[in-house]
């Protein structure tokens, strides 16, 4: 599989998980009841789109990768259970900015659990993109969105270790496999959570329930589950910094659907995050050799099985 290919696949994902923000806006349900639904109904999804293989896939995981699924999929409930009510404090362009430092424990968490080296070049194009968020967050601080803006930044922490497990991972579980299962261990969290808060699963307009699909089709399986489909083949830093493309994305987005105006510091601050992106994306393409496309053995039945 040619690299092209991968980063033509990785564009479409993140401009999928752009779409996000914006039909969460338009929900009237309660911001757990939303992510419940999400993450349920694209586990749903994924267990049907890969039925075919998905005894095979269960047969083939060890012990010590369903314990990584069942993580990532615990800090995919709460990175939803945050981002999406910061939603309700802030506005799209800063809830998806703060969301996006992830790139920065995403970085530290590969240094420290993965050994992963990253070249000069990518830490300079994540240097820069970050500037760009932070000159985005900045200006915004004055509107009095500092709680959602908080709540975003915690979410950050929680997507960054769900980025982290999946790259630890991927190269030994299919990617429906894996979906299914983080996803399903997402919507049992975030039910437990949804009960403790005395939130009804029901009635809820059928809008709702048209974009809750839309939510896991979308940005569930056709943003998320191609990133996870991605950190088989790339560095988790290199995914990353690739996502903060959904901050200029999402932002564009919200000014069409919501008229929320971008102003000259947001138009700059876009412009310096679309210049690390491809100052990384440059970097990745010249240490990217063959070795990098090949994926782990999967684990045979007889060593380590469930």
């Amino acid at each position: 599989m040619s690299l092209s290919l991968i980063y033509s696949v990785l564009f479409l994902g993140i401009l999928s998980v752009s779409t996000a923000s914006i039909m969460i806006r338009y929900c009237t349900a309660p911001s757990l009841v939303i992510a419940f639904y999400r993450v349920l109904l694209t586990a749903g999804l994924a267990g049907l789109i890969g039925l075919k293989d998905r005894r095979t896939g269960f047969l083939s995981i060890s012990r010590n990768d369903i314990a990584y699924c069942l993580g990532a999929g615990f800090f995919l409930a709460l990175h939803f259970g945050f981002w999406i009510t910061s939603l309700d404090y802030t506005s799209v362009s800063s809830s998806v900015l703060f969301t996006n430092l992830q790139v920065i424990f995403v970085l530290a968490f590969s240094f420290l659990f993965l050994r992963e080296r990253v070249g000069f070049k990518a830490i300079l194009g994540i240097i820069v993109a970050l500037m760009g968020s932070v000159l985005i967050a900045g200006g915004d601080w004055h509107g009095g969105r500092l709680f959602g803006d908080l709540l975003a930044l915690i979410s950050a922490v929680f997507v960054a270790g769900y980025f982290i497990i999946g790259r630890r991972v991927r190269a030994r579980v299919d990617v429906w496999t894996y979906s299914l299962i983080v996803n399903g261990t997402a919507a049992l969290v975030l039910l437990a959570a949804v009960s403790i808060a005395g939130f009804p699963l029901y009635p809820y307009p059928k809008s709702d329930y048209l974009l809750f699909f839309g939510l896991a089709l979308v940005p569930g399986i056709a943003g998320h589950t191609v990133l996870n489909w991605a950190l088989k083949f790339v560095k988790a830093p290199i995914v990353a910094v690739s996502v903060l493309g959904e901050s200029v994305m999402a932002s564009i987005l919200a000014f069409i659907f919501f008229h929320e105006t971008l102003r000259a510091y947001q138009l700059l601050g876009g412009f310096l995050i679309l210049a690390g992106i491809y100052t990384a994306y440059l970097n990745q393409s010249q240490d990217f050799n063959s070795t990098d496309l090949q994926c782990a053995p999967v684990p045979s039945p007889k060593n380590e099985h469930v």
